[in-house]
């Protein structure tokens, strides 16, 4: 044995340490059994302990994060001659949880008069009252606390102009606004829609969203390609689609979302309102689309003599337009027209708050003058 171990010395440790354990073994060959297999626990530092007593331990059970300690809130939203009305609660997902399918059948019973100023009407689930309010609140619902162990939840009825003449990218401006108090994410134009169900009201639409701070992976806004070449950069495009348009927008303008039909877009704010001015290639009659134009302002429409006194020359760059500023009894559109190739047109248009869009006129007209489209970019 001991000449083994001398041996052994001289040993890689690959050989030796195995070699250590079978003498070990033999030594201890005159151990009662159930000696020898303690020390081989022992040495192996396994096998021979209570599995149970290793992985087995408690855990203080989790409550669920679909209600527990979070932020849930209703909205609807419809619109009605220009001005945008607000219905919307928020608080704790486990009260709302009390409340939620009250709160969507009090929004199915909005209805609007015959009358096109008249603020709309609505009828109270039972348990409900109301408070009436100021400025742009409406009203503020008070709902019913079944428990009586907290003061009731709150919903108010607000009502603002609308200062963007597309229903979408308005919509998704509020929605982002929201998810930003609960904390969450902003969402692309395409997933703002689907977080939107809809239904109609003796022809009104109501667009209704559940919106809830429990959301793990909020959604990122996904990448937004406008019709081009395909060797375009794939990431979101806002400001300019510098393929097709390119110019120098005021400094307080910010660049917005390049989607669909739009080739530019930036928005302003003034006065707490804002303002967005969109490049659009369209086809279509001038009169035709100034009469469309003066509908959306509730204006009458115009002959062609009339267009022809109304609308001035504009250049951008070698390009030559026609400029027409329309102006309604709150809302005014500002218009500039150039040719584009195969018979459409360049449309840069700005919609706002009358006495806003007169201020931001000279800054729109020398953003025209900017401007510069594809193919010669002249």
């Amino acid at each position: 044995m001991g000449d083994v171990l001398h041996r052994a010395d001289s040993l890689p440790a690959s050989t030796f340490l195995p070699m250590v354990f079978l003498n070990t073994c033999c030594a201890m060959r005159d151990l009662s059994l159930s000696a020898f297999s303690l020390l081989v626990c022992l040495i192996l530092g396994f096998g021979c302990r209570d599995q149970d007593k290793i992985v087995r331990y408690r855990v203080p059970k989790q409550k669920s994060t679909s209600t527990a300690g979070t932020q849930e809130m209703l909205v609807a939203v419809t619109e009605r001659n220009g001005q945008v009305y607000f219905f919307k609660t928020v608080g704790p997902s486990d009260r709302m949880d009390q409340c939620r399918d009250a709160v969507k059948r009090f929004v199915k019973t909005i209805r609007f008069p015959a009358s096109d100023n008249a603020r709309p009407s609505w009828q109270l689930p039972d348990g409900w009252s109301e408070r009436k309010g100021s400025g742009m609140r409406i009203a503020t619902l008070l709902l019913d606390n079944t428990d009586n162990t907290s003061q009731p939840l709150e919903l108010a009825v607000s009502s603002l102009r609308q200062t963007n003449p597309n229903w979408d990218a308005y919509l998704t401006s509020n929605l982002n606004r929201w998810r930003g108090q609960l904390g969450l994410k902003p969402v692309a134009e395409k997933q703002a829609s689907d977080s939107f169900d809809t239904f109609s009201n003796d022809g009104q639409t109501i667009y209704f969203a559940q919106i809830k701070a429990t959301d793990q992976n909020p959604v990122e806004p996904p990448v937004e390609r406008a019709a081009g070449p395909s060797s375009r950069p794939n990431a979101s495009l806002t400001g300019f689609d510098r393929e097709l348009v390119r110019g120098t927008p005021p400094a307080d303008w910010k660049p917005g979302p390049v989607t669909g039909m739009r080739k530019a877009c930036f928005r302003m704010l003034a006065d707490g309102q804002a303002l967005e001015v969109t490049v659009i290639p369209a086809g279509g009659d001038l009169l035709a689309n100034v009469n469309r134009w003066r509908g959306q302002l509730n204006l009458d429409p115009i002959n062609q003599e009339q267009l022809e006194q109304a609308i001035v020359d504009v250049k951008a760059g070698n390009l030559n337009g026609k400029f027409v500023a329309l102006p309604g009894a709150s809302e005014t559109i500002l218009v500039a027209v150039f040719p584009a190739a195969g018979g459409n047109s360049w449309f840069v248009k700005l919609r706002g708050d009358r006495g806003i869009v007169e201020k931001q006129t000279k800054a729109f007209k020398s953003f025209i003058s900017s401007l510069r489209f594809a193919p010669t970019f002249q």
